[in-house]
């Protein structure tokens, strides 16, 4: 089994021993496959399966008060370890390589509760036409070969086509599926079947081939394995099922695959991703911004020589934002005062309503200010950019700056906005703090199904996570730190929350030599709320707490907020 035996597995350890004593060790077979499960320059171990078992530690720690040690050990080859997971008696030892769940495997090994979605998608090299219904690529079968992986699902979907359409396909193996995808590409007439997750990683990688849009496949989802032998049953169908792994899970995959391709993997494979067009149409139009995003990248190299024109035009569409930003406030401000003024006119004896009117367009003047701190430093970082000759970098920051002034300009006409807006702006801005901070911190956006289209007053969220990375973070010592924003609901209540692990400020001395740092004006979020609540049907509250290792602030909003 590629240089793999029973040697190489130390003893591991039984639920029931380790209830027992309170601690112990489980063994984790694996294999590289980025990613879920690889090993970075630096040689240590990541990806999204590898933290989500090591996330399993800390939740028996929690849970069941027990110290759990995984040891990690590396098979050499994919196809090593469910044959030796299915005949081990070993209670302790898990597989963890983007196992598919099959019913025949089901009769071999155990599978936690699957943690994402699982669709294999039918990818053909460029030259092959788009086939519009499964009949046309049928009858396009004897003219065309297969690439697959053995002992995968891929090559249960490849095999059960041959069977059923055209025995004589014929079929090559490779080793894992970046590989398969990579022949497809320069391979004519060539086609397989890929997990979705693996074809837009793919993509983003450069690899130019095709997704068909007939046959896919879809399974249970994808999961950890472990023997049959087993007793672990109910710890691990405790975490897999949790809240806490949910979570981790959104967070992981944002994070290792791109926030706006996460959205599309944990959407467009989802169980009811097939009933209709939409959410097609939604992976399409991000392989279009992905091959959008190559063809800049490739435009970018060829026009290396050009410095000073680039410079030129950096600079100019820079002061245009700026000058776009300046004169769409002043004619929001414009517009809004004559309709105060015809409305004086008009209900000069409505006293209320012109009160409730004065209320309205002081939430639209706060809701609009930017921080003039934020604008100067997102200038500072483009002109970076452009002296380090970093002409990519500067335009994708000014891609995603212009990007956020355009949605701050659309939201500051309006009282409310939905949540999946709000949380929109807030990745746009934390993505932009995170690019000229690095190495400063990380963040996480995750909002619930039942809260995407509640209704919140825009740009809220951005002053606490102003007032989180300047006031905990930023100021804070060389330690990589996180910011979770979370969008939920609770009674007819939407909740947000805004979480960093920074240090705990305990003295005012503690905020001194910021290095420069500042949030800029912290009174505006204080000024809406008063606002706000002044016609609200259920003030908005905002508390601030302090856990053992995170300072929490809790933004509490009705539903609906105001009387319509």
């Amino acid at each position: 089994m590629s240089g793999f035996c029973q040697s190489n597995v130390p003893t591991s350890s039984s639920w029931k021993d380790v209830l027992k004593h309170k601690k112990g060790c489980i063994n984790v077979l694996w294999y590289d496959i980025e990613p879920f499960l690889y090993r970075n320059d630096k040689g240590e171990m990541i990806g999204v399966e590898y933290e989500l078992m090591e996330g399993f530690k800390g939740f028996l720690r929690q849970k069941y008060e027990i110290e759990l040690v995984i040891n990690w050990i590396n098979t050499g080859s994919f196809e090593s370890i469910f044959p030796y997971v299915e005949k081990s008696s070993d209670k302790g030892l898990f597989g963890m390589s983007f196992y598919s769940i099959t019913d025949e495997r089901k009769k071999k090994v155990k599978f936690s509760p699957p943690y994402m979605p699982d669709l294999n998608i039918l990818v053909t090299n460029n030259n092959l036409p788009v086939y519009e219904n499964n009949e046309k690529l049928i009858s396009d079968l004897p003219r065309l070969k297969a690439f697959t992986m053995k002992q995968t699902t891929m090559e249960d979907d490849i095999l059960k086509l041959r069977r059923t359409y055209y025995p004589s396909l014929p079929v090559s193996n490779y080793t894992d599926d970046y590989e398969i995808l990579k022949n497809i590409s320069v391979e004519k007439n060539s086609f397989g079947y890929v997990p979705v997750t693996m074809y837009v990683t793919a993509l983003q990688r450069g690899v130019k081939v095709k997704r068909q849009r007939v046959m896919p496949v879809r399974r249970e989802g994808f999961a950890a394995i472990y023997t049959k032998s087993s007793d672990w049953d109910e710890p691990v169908n405790d975490y897999f099922n949790s809240a806490e792994c949910k979570v981790l899970v959104s967070g992981l995959v944002r994070r290792y695959l791109g926030a706006e391709v996460a959205d599309v993997i944990l959407n467009v494979s989802a169980s009811d991703s097939l009933k209709g067009a939409p959410t097609d149409i939604e992976l399409l139009t991000k392989e279009r911004e992905i091959v959008t995003q190559r063809l800049i990248g490739t435009a970018l190299e060829a026009q290396q020589n050009k410095t000073q024109r680039n410079i030129i035009l950096l600079i100019g569409a820079g002061m245009l934002i700026i000058a776009a930003f300046a004169v769409s406030r002043y004619r929001t401000k414009n517009r809004l005062n004559k309709l105060l003024q015809l409305r004086n006119t008009l209900i000069a004896d409505q006293k209320e309503k012109l009160n409730q009117l004065n209320k309205q367009l002081n939430m639209k003047i706060l809701q609009s200010k930017l921080n003039p701190h934020f604008l100067f430093n997102s200038l500072n970082a483009i002109q970076y950019h452009v002296a380090e000759n970093d002409k990519k970098g500067a335009l994708q920051y000014l891609t995603h700056f212009s990007s956020f002034l355009r949605k701050v300009l659309q939201s500051g006409d309006e009282l409310l906005i939905p949540v999946g807006d709000e949380a929109t702006l807030a990745e746009q801005y934390l993505w932009l703090e995170q690019n000229r901070f690095p190495e400063k911190f990380t963040y996480i956006v995750n909002v619930s199904t039942d809260a995407e289209m509640m209704q919140t007053p825009p740009m809220l969220v951005h002053s606490m996570l102003q007032a989180s990375l300047y006031m905990n973070v930023l100021n804070a010592g060389s330690k990589l730190y996180t910011v979770h924003v979370n969008f939920s609901v609770k009674d007819d209540e939407l909740i947000v929350q805004v979480r960093d692990n920074g240090p705990e400020k305990n003295e005012e001395a503690d905020l001194k030599n910021t290095g420069g740092l500042s949030a800029g004006n912290t009174d505006i979020l204080t000024q809406r709320l008063k606002v706000i609540n002044s016609s609200a049907l259920k003030p908005v509250t905002l508390n601030y707490s302090r856990t053992q290792n995170e300072n929490i602030a809790e933004l509490t909003i009705n539903q609906p907020l105001f009387n319509t």
